[in-house]
């Protein structure tokens, strides 16, 4: 019998967490735990270290001091729990592979490379697909989807690897507001299925709308809980400063 969520470890757990490049912390003693069930915006000013922190849960980059665990697992044990989808311009969109093959994609922690697909396989591709509205689409070359479709096709990927957390970097970035909606019920849908979403937004107008927890970052952590909280005009001016901030540019 499988342990009801509240009775789990958090599903996301970081101790102490700081992150270096050429010596130069960009995430400093940074420490928070998140359940099952939520999608979480990551706001911050450039170079606050959101995509940092993203790499870094995803297992991407070495920590200099702390821990990352992943319902009490160490991260180097816990891949196929976690879906690291990251920014659109940094995806090869010409590699010639199918919206079915992507998803497909997501099973091979289960058969290998080069094992066969069991029934069990199928069916996690299919209702990946069917999940994120992509059936109609499943034979078209993903350089031929549109941005939100692309995204989706990756959260189709990572449910079918039976995903429990997803990491996604600007996942907004350069779409239209019909493919932004799309994504933003997609994101829904997840989090409503009880995953984990952690998303880097740069948008602070959007935040209440798509997120019901807040990350806000410059470096330390400024603040972590419910949206309307954790981007309060007080935390907002400790973040980005006073000579950046104003409440019109959240409220607008």
């Amino acid at each position: 019998m499988s342990t009801p969520h509240h009775e789990r470890e958090p599903m996301l757990r970081i101790e102490d967490l700081t992150v270096s490049y050429h010596r130069v912390p960009a995430i400093h003693h940074l420490s928070l735990s998140l359940g099952f069930g939520h999608c979480v915006g990551l706001f911050g000013p450039n170079g606050a270290g959101k995509s940092t922190l993203l790499k870094s849960v995803a297992g991407l980059l070495n920590p200099e001091t702390g821990r990352i665990l992943i319902e009490g697992i160490a991260i180097d044990q816990a891949a196929s729990l976690i879906a690291y989808l990251p920014q659109r311009e940094s995806v090869d969109w010409d590699f010639p592979v199918t919206v079915r093959g992507l998803v497909e994609m997501g099973r091979y922690h289960q058969v290998g490379l080069v094992g066969s697909f069991s029934q069990r396989d199928q069916t996690a591709v299919e209702e990946a697909l069917e999940l994120f509205n992509l059936t109609p689409l499943a034979r078209r070359q993903i350089k031929e989807l549109s941005g939100g479709q692309q995204q989706r096709a990756f959260l189709a990927r990572a449910w079918a690897q039976e995903a429990d957390l997803y990491l996604l970097d600007e996942p907004f970035g350069g779409l239209d507001r019909t493919s932004a909606a799309a994504l933003a019920s997609a994101l829904g849908t997840l989090r409503e299925r009880g995953k984990l979403l952690l998303v880097s937004h740069h948008a602070l107008a959007e935040a209440e709308s798509l997120f019901d927890t807040a990350i806000l970052l410059n470096g330390e952590l400024v603040a972590c809980g419910p949206t309307s909280e954790a981007l309060s005009p007080q935390n907002l001016e400790c973040a980005y400063g006073t000579a950046i901030y104003s409440g019109a540019h959240y409220h607008s």
